[in-house]
């Protein structure tokens, strides 16, 4: 069992949710979700990345981030600006949601690193 210590006050938790709205955003959205993963697990900011599958027409994405400053470098990627650009291109395809947190704390973890404990740990 792990229990974590964020010893930085930096770390963000970014949850994020794609919902095709349309057939137009339902292929896109399948086309484009094992890039998306990619591209926030390749990015030097983020040291973890957990999608979920609601159901085929939404995914969940949980990622964590190093600091604010790394997930804002994110924003400015090449792959986000494509993905705002169909957005705004294709309003009535895709919706979506975003929400970010700084931790103060987190839980504990059994049997694995997973989220925060990916970065931070201390055995129990």
């Amino acid at each position: 069992m792990y229990e974590v210590e964020i010893t930085n006050r930096e770390t963000v938790v970014f949850v994020n949710s794609i919902r095709a709205r349309s057939f137009k955003g339902f292929c896109w959205l399948w086309w484009h979700v094992p890039v998306i993963i990619r591209s926030v697990k390749r990015h030097y900011g983020a040291y973890e990345c957990i999608p979920a599958l609601v159901n085929p027409l939404q995914i969940v994405m949980v990622s964590y981030w190093l600091s604010y400053r790394e997930l804002g470098e994110y924003y400015q990627s090449p792959f986000h600006w494509r993905l705002m650009d169909f957005v705004k291109r294709n309003p009535d395809a895709l919706g979506m949601y975003f929400e970010r947190y700084a931790p103060e704390k987190s839980g504990k973890y059994i049997n694995g690193e997973f989220g925060l404990a990916k970065n931070f740990r201390r055995k129990l």
